[in-house]
């Protein structure tokens, strides 16, 4: 005890806390450098194969896809940064000497009463995740998810972003998404139904239908081949109904079928043929 009270003790106490420190705080500095080599790196590569691809989607005139890519590169930096500096932290604690055990069991403790509290959140970001890394939608596509069907504006982890046909942004949670229709994977195929007059010559009334989809096709890009005249889809007393098929850009149905009804109109107007 009397030893405690001399100043040769406090001097050695006080150089080997020193000596410690000194050491411990060196050990944090090189763990830091360490920290952020290891995230430009990683940070760099993870920029150069993203980069690759995108450049390899948008030479082929995939958009989406390098959407995608860019979308993914994101999160692929975001996880990367927060397990270094997880990594990191672990590594200062025992640089200091101190038990980091307890630490990650609170931690690990909190993390999972937040996951209980944050059940949803949890679910809307794997879902995104999954949504991207299967391709199932790409930014700029014409989708229908549930009853809204529009163009995909924005992909994020949690939400959806679409625009419909009335102009209205639409956000819908990733968890939600249950059935997804991709209609620009391909031509989708679109269909009019025309009612004329029950005697009137259905032989007739096809050859001015195929006349019209045909010229239709010619003067509108994103019809993807002639309109054709199905036959007879339904027919009673009063009416026959005949059905033109065709295929379209999935992005212009709408507006292909308005245009081809009021060309149909004239046209059968023009050649005496009685519309019911």
């Amino acid at each position: 005890m009397s030893r405690v009270f001399k100043a040769d003790f406090w001097v050695d106490f006080l150089q080997k806390a020193g000596a410690n420190a000194m050491h411990s705080v060196v050990q944090t500095v090189f763990i830091v450098v360490l920290l952020l080599v290891a995230r430009a790196v990683l940070f760099r590569l993870i920029d150069r194969v993203m980069g690759v691809i995108v450049t390899r989607e948008k030479s082929a005139g995939k958009a989406g896809p390098a959407a995608r890519a860019r979308t993914l590169g994101s999160l692929l930096k975001s996880v990367t940064g927060y397990v270094l500096v997880f990594v990191a932290g672990f590594m200062i604690l025992l640089a200091f000497g101190l038990n980091a055990w307890p630490v990650v069991t609170a931690a690990s403790v909190v993390g999972l009463a937040v996951g209980f509290g944050a059940q949803k959140l949890v679910r809307d970001v794997i879902s995104g995740f999954f949504i991207l890394l299967e391709n199932q939608y790409a930014v700029g596509e014409y989708v229908t998810i549930g009853s809204v069907t529009g163009v995909v504006e924005e992909m994020g982890m949690r939400t959806t972003r679409i625009v419909d046909e009335y102009g209205r942004l639409i956000m819908i949670s990733n968890g939600d998404i249950t059935q997804v229709t991709n209609h620009s994977r391909g031509p989708l195929l679109t269909s009019v139904e025309v009612g004329v007059a029950a005697g009137a010559d259905v032989d007739t009334v096809c050859k001015v239908l195929r006349e019209v989809g045909g010229k239709f096709a010619q003067e509108r890009a994103d019809v993807l081949g002639p309109f054709t005249c199905d036959g007879i889809a339904a027919m009673d007393g009063a009416k026959v109904t005949l059905r033109l098929v065709g295929q379209v850009e999935p992005s212009a149905q709408q507006d292909v079928q308005l245009d081809l009804r009021q060309r149909v109109r004239e046209a059968l107007l023009r050649n005496g043929i009685e519309i019911a």
